[in-house]
């Protein structure tokens, strides 16, 4: 403690000193002192902004930034104030209310400001994307010459700006009411201020919060005084002194200066550690390049030199398109750049051209390497040749490919030759029953001859539907789900006209998911009107969102679904158990829901009948953990 006031004695005698002279000067010559302490204000403001605009690549922080960029104009006001301050001359026969407009104007643009500067840093977190170039800075610029042009010309040109200061009474309302929400727009950048304090250095945040606390504080003492030479509004023009030299400390000393100094110590760091990154590199068995932020080659090892044909002295300097092999465009190269350069990974496959003019595929990862200043100062590459993998692969599709379609072209053959035999058999039977006697045994006989063939054609058209979807590709769509039930139940009625189907489904649910939930739906409805041999048929189709997800139930009045079938779709037993029942239908439903990354199971209805419970996502994740946007391109 004694050391630091040893430090800042002579700060301190000088400050003491300084605010002695002026206390003189206010006691003697109040527009001398207003004149003094405004002028020193609009200087620190304007050297801020001259600072900022120079320095802008030093500075990492948009707070920095917009808060020196609107000193300029903070200062441009404040100085208008001066000129137009009762006994200056400068504005003849004005009075004290225009320099009071002026000065609740500057007040507004000061704590607007800080409130913006608090709300970007909010939004953009501790590591700014945003580059502040001459450009950007330009358009800041520019918006804060329109925003104050508004103001001045409320004031100077159309008299909109209400009045401020009635000379003889004091203060207006609307003055002190501004200056209070004058406080609130301050307060409220302190506390965006304080959300982020972890995000900035110590001492900067001290000097920004305290400036901020020293401006509330001259705003409370400007809404009590009543004379303009009064001892009020000599105490805010003190504590407004002292918040707008925090400001320089903030931009200056904190944000330019105290990060030179350790600059030196920083490098000779990362040099250290970026030896035995290297060294580590070397011994990875991965090839592995780093470059700096542009691009250009510092380091490859040496299986990079193995898999590419160049060596580390030719690549050194260069940049990475020397592997360039034309394959990919330059959308693709801009999406990997803006990636990394956002300050995150980049994982892909790259088709690369080795020195011999030889294409080779490498599976490559690129990470950022972030300073201590937490700015991009590297990239890394890490990379294996995939190549043999890729043309095995590519092997795998096309002999898959040929596979399913010899399978598509036999199960046409077979299911064309089996209608053909037993619309024979059926054929024949029919007749036969028409031959025999209705209460013959052979007529019987002959009648489930042809059930026995119905049977068997429905169970090929169900082949049929369920080789379809296992070979055709699908993407995710939107479905109005009660549009899609009313569709259903629409062809049902007019299929099975004794059924009674009930829909309790919300007009507006809606969900992303595979197109074929249609024909689960109406697998499942159908299933339960078919199976129901006594009485009428009643099937209730429900639906209900919950947790982002939506449950399907439909409930039917017939004689359950057999327990073999059951433990087919719930995996306790082999899917061989199909042949022996009717449950493809209910095999296909299972299969169209898993894809869709949903669940589907079983309740016994209270009285008779089942309840079949579909469950599925509503923003169309699938079963594979990819999102709805995603397309199922693959053959399944």
């Amino acid at each position: 403690m004694v050391s630091w006031w040893r430090t800042h004695a002579g700060a301190l005698v000088g400050v003491a000193g300084g605010v002695g002279v002026l206390s003189v000067i206010q006691m003697q010559n109040f527009l001398l002192f207003h004149s003094l302490v405004e002028l020193v204000s609009i200087l620190i403001a304007a050297v801020v902004f001259l600072i900022t605009w120079n320095a802008r690549e030093e500075l990492d922080r948009s707070f920095l930034v917009i808060l020196g960029v609107s000193y300029l104009f903070v200062g441009g006001v404040d100085l208008l104030h001066v000129l137009t301050y009762k006994g200056m001359g400068v504005f003849p026969g004005t009075g004290p209310n225009l320099p009071t407009q002026l000065w609740v104007l500057g007040r507004y643009l000061e704590a607007g400001s800080l409130l913006a500067a608090g709300t970007v840093g909010l939004v953009r977190g501790d590591r700014d994307a945003l580059e502040w170039t001459g450009n950007t800075l330009c358009a800041l610029v520019m918006g804060y010459a329109a925003v104050v042009a508004l103001g001045l010309g409320s004031i100077f040109v159309v008299d909109w700006f209400p009045q401020m200061y009635v000379e003889g009474s004091g203060l207006t309302r609307v003055k002190v009411a501004s200056e209070y929400v004058v406080i609130a727009l301050f307060a409220a950048s302190l506390g965006l201020l304080y959300g982020q304090r972890e995000t900035f250095n110590r001492r900067l945040f001290q000097f920004l919060a305290g400036s901020i606390l020293l401006t509330m504080g001259a705003e409370l003492a400007f809404t009590f005084y009543v004379d303009v030479y009064g001892i009020s509004n000599a105490v805010g023009h003190f504590l407004k002194l002292a918040s707008f030299y925090l400001i320089y400390l903030s931009v200056v000393k904190m944000g330019i200066k105290e990060p030179q100094k350790t600059l030196y110590r920083a490098l000779a760091k990362r040099e250290a550690e970026a030896r035995k990154f290297k060294k580590a590199a070397d011994y990875s068995g991965h090839a592995v390049l780093i470059t700096d932020r542009d691009g250009t080659i510092q380091h490859v090892n040496s299986a990079w030199e193995a898999i590419t044909g160049y060596s580390a002295a030719e690549a050194r300097g260069r940049n990475p398109r020397l592997l360039n092999s034309g394959e990919h465009d330059e959308a693709f190269y801009d999406e990997l750049w803006s990636t990394i350069l956002a300050g995150d990974v980049w994982e892909g496959e790259i088709v690369n051209e080795r020195q011999d003019g030889d294409r080779y595929v490498i599976h490559q990862t690129i990470a950022p390497i972030f300073g201590e200043d937490e700015t991009i100062q590297n990239f890394v590459a890490i990379h294996g040749d995939i190549t043999d993998q890729k043309v095995y692969q590519r092997q795998l599709e096309s002999d898959l490919h040929q596979s399913v379609t010899q399978l598509q072209v036999l199960a046409r053959v077979l299911r064309h030759n089996i209608r053909n035999e037993v619309n024979v058999i059926a054929g024949n039977a029919e007749m036969i029953q028409e031959l025999s006697d209705d209460t013959d045994d052979i007529a019987s006989m002959a009648g489930r001859i042809v059930d026995a063939s119905d049977h068997l054609l429905a169970q090929a058209d169900k082949q049929r539907e369920i080789v379809q979807f296992l070979s055709a590709p699908s993407t995710t769509t939107t479905l109005e789900l009660s549009a899609v039930v009313d569709d259903i139940v629409s062809h049902l009625e007019q299929q099975y006209p004794r059924a009674d189907i009930t829909i309790d489904i919300p007009a507006d649910l809606v969900l992303r998911t595979l197109p074929e939930l249609e024909q689960a739906i109406m697998e499942v409805v159908e299933n339960a009107i078919v199976h129901t041999e006594h009485g009428t048929p009643a099937v209730t189709i429900s639906a209900r969102s919950r947790d982002r997800a939506v449950e399907i139930r439909v409930e039917d009045n017939g004689p359950g679904i057999p327990a073999a079938e059951r433990q087919v779709i719930a995996g306790d037993a082999e899917i061989d158990a199909l042949l022996h029942s009717n449950g493809m239908g209910l095999w296909l439903v299972d299969h169209i829901v898993t894809e869709a990354g949903g669940t589907i199971r079983f309740e016994d209805a209270q009285s008779r009948g089942t309840i079949v419970m579909l469950t599925l996502p509503q923003n169309g994740t699938l079963s594979d953990g990819r999102d709805s946007s995603t397309p199922i391109a693959t053959t399944r």
